[in-house]
């Protein structure tokens, strides 16, 4: 059954740090999702995420208002690219990156999009 989910509905909490602000609208919890997930991502001027990866998710994004870097590589750190409002990003399965608002002023909004019904992120940089 198809089921519209307002603002009010998603279950919106802290994302990788005190900086990100995850606002999920479709996965298993919040719209009974099996296998898609869906949030509004809002990442404050100059804060990045922690270096990780998606374990078996392919990862879409796009850039809604801002300026994102993303680092990708072996380690996370090796090549980069920036996106800006209207692009779309695609991070495979298993791609080891880090997201960063590249604005100093502005903060950074994306939908997100993955194929797995919850927010699966493995951390590689040692913190818990």
């Amino acid at each position: 059954m198809a089921v519209r989910i307002t603002p009010e509905q998603r279950s919106t909490s802290i994302g990788q740090h005190a900086d990100m602000e995850r606002s999920i609208a479709v996965s298993a919890s919040v719209a009974g999702s099996t296998g898609l997930y869906s949030s509004v991502v809002t990442t404050q001027p100059g804060a990045k995420t922690r270096i990780h990866h998606h374990g078996p998710c392919e990862t879409s994004i796009f850039i809604l208002r801002g300026r994102a870097r993303f680092t990708f590589g072996p380690t996370g750190l090796e090549e980069a690219f920036s996106a800006d409002a209207g692009d779309f990003v695609y991070i495979p399965a298993g791609e080891i990156h880090v997201e960063e608002n590249a604005s100093a002023d502005e903060e950074l909004v994306v939908v997100l999009t993955r194929n797995c019904p919850d927010s699966h992120v493995v951390y590689l940089d040692g913190d818990a």
